[in-house]
């Protein structure tokens, strides 16, 4: 448990934080300069708040009117940075295993295996960082992160510096590291698909202050997510477990309650959870399941909310108790007469199902 109760001054901006955090992974969601990297620094001790307290699981860290102020390496939390901070010098060994030597060898308890099976990094242990990749980076600088045992990980947009199909294949080894490791993350990101991807909860913040906070499904479909949604292009992300796998036809079905959803093929088990971002505007409402269409996903639906924002119509559409955002035009809602309350049928090409892990 984490408990933050604090404010910090940088020059016009100010950040004024006062929630207890108990999720296991825990997802600081906003626009650029919304406050979520100086949150994460003062967490990390990098920062010190200016007044207030900061606990995690019964230790002060920080608390200005008892003057304890716990250096960052005292707080043991593993913090990864966009650009991961590796050492030139070192081989990707080295830099995974440097600073487990300060640790006492009872202590470390390190399953150095399975750090680097969940990474898939043992072919590249005897690589320099300049002939690793981007994804490559990231990837032993987490690695490096868990080998020290840190009591939380600490994650400041480590997927901003790549690319769109970079980051696609990296978000699948965070999943992992999730089921893998029982150690809490924060993770700080102005990305839907990986905060509705990895969150077990996510915190909304905008200058400076965390404007609300909740399931991911359900909060980043509200609208006062709509302001930064604009930024960040909307996203629905789901976790749905394998019904069926056709590889010769190269379809995977998913179980989306008691419907179907298909996708692209991907390598992986019957039954295994597989998430998916669907973005909002490759959504299509229809009031007629019977239309002449190509596309293969044909859902049911009830329309429970409806949202006119900043030029957008946004919908709530509740397929199976799985809630999806549908962004259409005012044209369409005016035509198609939608109302709240209203069945309705949702329709979604295969190709506009994004995997969130390698197919």
């Amino acid at each position: 448990m984490l408990k933050l109760s604090f404010r910090k001054q940088l020059g016009s901006f100010k950040l004024d934080v006062n929630h207890t955090i108990t999720e296991k992974v825990s997802t600081f969601f906003g626009a650029s300069g919304s406050g979520k990297s100086t949150l994460l620094n003062c967490i990390s001790g990098i920062l010190q708040p200016d007044e207030g307290d900061i606990s995690f699981r019964g230790q002060t860290l920080f608390d200005l009117k008892r003057k304890i102020r716990l250096p960052p390496e005292k707080r043991r939390f593993g913090h990864i940075f966009q650009d991961g901070h590796l050492f030139p010098h070192l081989t990707v060994r080295r830099n995974i295993f440097y600073g487990c030597r300060r640790k006492l060898r009872s202590e470390r308890k390190i399953d150095s295996d399975l750090i680097i099976e969940v990474l898939d990094i043992g072919g590249l242990l005897t690589r320099y960082p300049h002939q690793l990749s981007g994804g490559e980076r990231q990837r032993v600088a987490t690695a490096r992160a868990l080998a020290m045992r840190p009591q939380m990980l600490l994650m400041d947009e480590p997927l901003a510096s790549l690319d769109s199909g970079l980051k696609n294949r990296i978000l699948p080894y965070l999943y992992h590291i999730k089921q893998a490791f029982d150690i809490p993350i924060l993770y700080v990101t102005h990305s839907v698909s990986e905060a509705m991807a990895l969150a077990d909860e996510v915190f909304l913040m905008s200058d400076g202050r965390i404007i609300a906070h909740g399931e991911p499904y359900k909060l980043l479909i509200t609208p006062s997510a709509l302001p930064i949604a604009q930024i960040t292009g909307v996203e629905n992300v789901l976790s749905l477990p394998i019904a069926e796998l056709h590889e010769r036809r190269g379809v995977t079905e998913l179980a989306l309650g008691t419907q179907k959803l298909f996708v692209p093929y991907t390598h992986a088990e019957k039954g295994d959870l597989v998430p998916v971002a669907i973005r909002a505007q490759d959504i299509i409402v229809a009031t007629d399941r019977h239309l002449a269409i190509s596309a293969r996903n044909v859902l049911s639906g009830t329309i429970i909310q409806i949202t006119e924002q900043g030029g957008r119509v946004m919908l709530v559409v509740d397929v199976d108790e799985h809630l999806l955002s549908v962004e259409i035009t005012y044209q369409a809602l005016n035509e198609l007469d939608l109302v709240e309350k209203m069945a309705c049928y949702i329709i979604i090409k295969a190709s506009a199902v994004n995997l969130l892990w390698e197919a």
